[in-house]
């Protein structure tokens, strides 16, 4: 946003500007044009919605997180060689580290302006970023990051467990100040563009966030316990604050007025569509087979049809449970192998040659390459500026309820009867896409699938699992639930450079080649663990290196 260069502007003084000599020289030297002066309300904007864009595009369309959780699939198209082999590259963090910077200047200002509730949203909004940073890469520069001010231009790489001890403490800090706020302790508003300056709204978040954390160090206990970090304790006590109804959701709405609050996908962002992506198989399938209406929010019907039931080409319009009306040629089925689903995703993995006439059979029609039309393409919303059902979603209720249902399956987080959260998670899930609204659809007959309902499952982590990826989708956090769990069960293509696992890291950026850098590097490196699929001669710097978080386990493979 343009109005965030003011953040760093400082102010020029020329020559040729003389003042009186009776004017006091430290008012003089006050710049209030710097960063410290500039409101904490106009910075909060920034830090926010910056984060909000950083998560969205870490797992929307066309990201390497939604293909390898194999929710969007490449193989259309020239980059999906890339895409389907998993050749992933050092990925920078500058991006992180800048809304991190911009946040401690929130911090700083809300304690010296004794504004307890900037301090918590800072320290909430701080644990939210680091909590990302670990989750991507492993040891990171946390405590002594941010601190280029006074000499620190090279920071250690602290150890994962360190830092999440210090997101927990944050989190729960940011806790009791938001229990205990006062006039004094405003937010504006329209600053604050996630909760309107909702003090309630960013405690139930910061509590919620500490469940999100907690959970992922299930297999960390004892670890954690040496640092004085008792998890079943942290959990108890943020239960009791967490989400409750999708009202306390932390999502920030597109504008859709400009290029830069619009969607990704819309005409103001981006001048064509990105139709190199499909909807993936693995997911299609599922959603087919358990009748879930999330499909017919988040695809498109095929183009054309083929049908075993149909004599020559016929054009017929076909309505879905919300009310949109497509148009889709029938087309007479001339293989046995032809997929005649409405729906049909992309298999995962496949060749390009093999992904560009996937499903097209003997169809000898001339389509570009990327617009197969026997492939489902992604839903029409997602080539608009604004849409309802597509937001910058930090964490939500269906979340919370899969953790609380899962940390009760587990035992040792002193919570109780994981079916009845579990069945929450879901229905929440359902409500968050407007699905409970549909005429045609029941909730209760879908849960009483065997292979949905909770008593029916021989797994029952897994069955959370795969409903919580489900409800995850464009999720970042599918991505690190499966790193944990192995769940769910998802399989590489037969391009795969390291099949059949998929990567569990992001690659550290490029190191500085300054003497100070390369010894935190190499440091944060040597603690990383090495696995199979690391190519002998290479450096543990890989994304399919163990950091500490999995470390010790037989997950994900």
């Amino acid at each position: 946003m343009k109005a965030t260069k003011s953040i760093y502007i400082t102010l020029l003084v020329t020559l040729g500007l003389f003042l009186s000599a009776c004017e006091d020289l430290t008012d003089l030297n006050k710049n209030p044009n710097s960063a410290e002066n500039i409101s904490s309300n106009y910075i909060l904007t920034y830090t926010l919605v910056n984060t909000g864009k950083t998560f969205a595009n870490l797992g929307r369309n066309g990201s390497n997180i939604a293909a390898a959780m194999q929710y969007m699939q490449a193989g259309t198209n020239e980059g999906a060689a890339v895409t389907n082999q998993y050749a992933w590259t050092a990925e920078g963090w500058n991006g992180y580290y800048d809304i991190l910077r911009n946040n401690q200047i929130i911090y700083d200002n809300g304690v010296r302006d004794d504004n307890k509730m900037f301090q918590a949203i800072a320290l909430t909004m701080k644990s939210l970023v680091f909590g990302l940073l670990t989750d991507l890469y492993g040891d990171v520069p946390y405590t002594d990051a941010l601190k280029a001010s006074s000499g620190t231009f090279f920071p250690k790489y602290d150890s994962q467990a360190e830092v999440f001890k210090g997101i927990l403490t944050d989190l729960k800090t940011a806790n009791t100040l938001l229990s205990s706020l006062t006039a004094k302790d405003a937010v504006s508003a329209t600053a604050d563009v996630m909760y309107k300056g909702d003090g309630a709204k960013w405690k139930k978040f910061a509590n919620s966030l500490r469940l999100r954390y907690a959970l992922r160090l299930a297999d960390k206990k004892a670890e954690m316990s040496a640092l004085g970090i008792n998890l079943e304790t942290e959990f108890k006590e943020a239960s009791a604050g967490a989400f409750t109804s999708k009202a306390d959701d932390a999502a920030i709405a597109y504008l859709g007025t400009n290029a830069d609050n619009s969607f990704p996908g819309g005409p103001l962002a981006s001048a064509t569509f990105n139709w190199l992506t499909k909807p993936a198989k693995p997911l299609v399938d599922k959603l087919i087979s358990l009748k879930d209406p999330r499909l017919q929010r988040w695809a498109n019907p095929v183009r054309r049809k083929w049908d075993a039931n149909v004599k020559e080409v016929t054009t017929k319009s076909f309505t879905n449970m919300f009310g949109e009306t497509y148009s889709v040629v029938y087309v007479p089925a001339v293989a046995s192998s032809a997929d005649t689903s409405l729906y049909v995703g992309l298999p995962v993995g496949l060749p390009i040659t093999q992904g560009i006439v996937y499903n097209k059979g003997n169809d000898t029609g001339v389509y570009p390459n990327e617009q197969n039309p026997y492939i489902s393409f992604i839903h029409d919303r997602y080539r608009k500026n604004v849409d309802p059902y597509v937001s910058m979603n930090l964490m939500n209720y269906p979340e919370v309820e899969f953790i609380l249902a899962e940390a009760a399956l587990l035992g040792g987080f002193g919570v109780t009867d994981a079916e009845d959260h579990y069945k929450k998670a879901v229905r929440a899930s359902m409500d968050k896409e407007g699905a409970l609204t549909a005429a045609t659809f029941n909730f209760d007959t879908y849960y009483a699938q065997t292979s949905v309902a909770y008593a029916g499952a021989a797994n029952k982590q897994e069955r959370i699992l795969e409903q919580k990826w489900i409800s995850s989708w464009f999720s970042v956090q599918s991505w690190f639930d499966w790193r944990r769990t192995g769940y769910p069960a998802l399989k590489t293509g037969p391009v795969a450079q390291y099949g059949p696992a998929l990567p569990i890291r992001y690659m550290y950026p490029s190191p500085n080649l300054d003497p100070a850098y390369i010894v935190n590097y190499n440091a944060a490196v040597d603690r990383l663990g090495t696995t199979n699929y690391i190519p002998a001669g290479q450096s543990k710097d890989h994304h399919y290196a163990k950091m500490w978080l999995i470390q010790g386990t037989s997950k994900p493979w």
